[in-house]
């Protein structure tokens, strides 16, 4: 029984460990993102500062807005 509870405790640290290290993975900071929302214009942007304005836009619309985003 005492063989038991000692894999118990040590399947538990490993899972906790495991689940650690997962959330500091996700805490990488966002370098880059790929959409498919467009303009509603099709490829017309109005040039690289209106592509650039649009990625701008997407991402403060998900909370990633304060980096300079480009196309």
């Amino acid at each position: 029984m005492r063989r038991f509870g000692i894999r118990t405790v040590v399947s538990a640290a490993v899972l906790t460990l495991g689940l650690s290290a997962a959330a500091l993975g996700q805490q990488s900071a966002m370098t880059f993102f790929v959409t498919s929302t467009g303009s509603g214009k099709g490829a017309d942007f109005g040039g690289l500062a209106g592509a650039d304005a649009h990625c701008q836009k997407l991402a403060a619309a998900v909370g990633a807005g304060n980096h300079t985003w480009r196309a």
